[in-house]
């Protein structure tokens, strides 16, 4: 697993991650939501498993019983963004419409 923030890249022993580790390059704590596999924004709870309880800070150590450490930190942080991309191409690195460029647009043969 890598740290969500630095990318520092971690072995994990038995798979286990303690609650309370931290990163040694930045110092964040790495059992928090987006070091998770089943973190996943606009999921209820930013979680892919049912009935989570909520968690205030996705980027705090937390005490959750279903953290399960994400194996590939290209899934860290811009995992939306890597969707969207996947879904749409090149449409997502263009420069967001104005307001009226949108608006024009509706009418537009």
């Amino acid at each position: 697993m890598r740290c969500f923030h630095c990318h520092k890249e971690y072995k994990l022993t038995l798979g286990k991650l303690g609650f309370r580790e931290t990163c040694s390059q930045c110092g964040r704590d790495l059992h928090v939501c987006k070091n998770c596999r089943h973190y996943i924004p606009g999921k209820p709870n930013d979680c892919n498993v049912p009935g989570t309880e909520p968690i205030k800070d996705r980027e705090a150590m937390n005490f959750c019983e279903d953290f399960s450490p994400l194996k590939d930190s290209s899934k860290s942080m811009d995992s939306s963004y890597q969707k969207a991309k996947d879904l749409f191409g090149d449409e997502v690195e263009k420069k967001p419409k104005s307001g009226k460029d949108r608006f024009d647009s509706l009418f537009d043969e």
